[in-house]
């Protein structure tokens, strides 16, 4: 996808999400997992109908038939009014970019940072704790740990958060020895 585009979707997703400027509740927090929700389900439903629906030479009228066929007569929510604008407006390509982005809005409307946490084994629930308040701390947001097992840790763990990359492994601690040793 090209920057243009890009853009453009995450225009749309503010747009569709609608937090700008509004502070936090509880309500607008409902409202806006409400709208996730309806969005993952249009795009999940419509999935086997990508082709049709984003294909140049096919009518709008006749996507705006199969979006209509494929949500049926009781899906008239917000999210079905938004993608039909999208299927109007000849942009339903971009309805997998703005369902990447808005839940990054959510995230920040709500205040939750997102961080992934890598291992060669679980840890412990004490230690994701930890790697929690300390993250919170440092950030004064609300910490969402995903942990992931992966070898190419050997020992130790990496955090990442956003596109920071926290390094606490064995190998990242030996490479800084190792710079530090040849420096001089």
């Amino acid at each position: 996808m090209d920057a243009a585009a890009k853009t453009l979707a995450k225009r749309y997703a503010r747009a569709y999400m609608g937090l700008d400027g509004k502070a936090f509740s509880s309500e607008l927090e409902g409202v806006a997992r409400a709208k996730l929700a309806g969005l993952r389900h249009i795009f999940e439903a419509s999935r086997p109908f990508l082709k049709t629906l984003t294909h140049p030479a096919i009518n709008g009228s006749v996507k705006l038939e199969v979006l209509a066929r494929i949500l049926g007569p009781e899906n008239k929510g917000t999210a079905a009014v938004f993608v039909g604008l999208l299927v109007r407006e000849d942009r339903f390509n971009l309805l997998e970019d703005i369902l990447d982005r808005s839940p990054r809005l959510y995230d920040s409307f709500c205040g939750v940072l997102r961080a992934e946490v890598y291992s060669r084994y679980n840890l412990s629930e004490g230690e994701l704790k930890r790697v929690g308040k300390m993250l919170a701390d440092m950030t004064g947001k609300k910490i969402h740990l995903c942990q992931f097992i992966t070898e190419r840790v050997i020992g130790g763990f990496e955090i990442k958060v956003g596109d920071l990359l926290i390094d606490a492994t064995l190998k990242g601690r030996l490479e800084r020895l190792k710079k530090e040793l040849f420096a001089v």
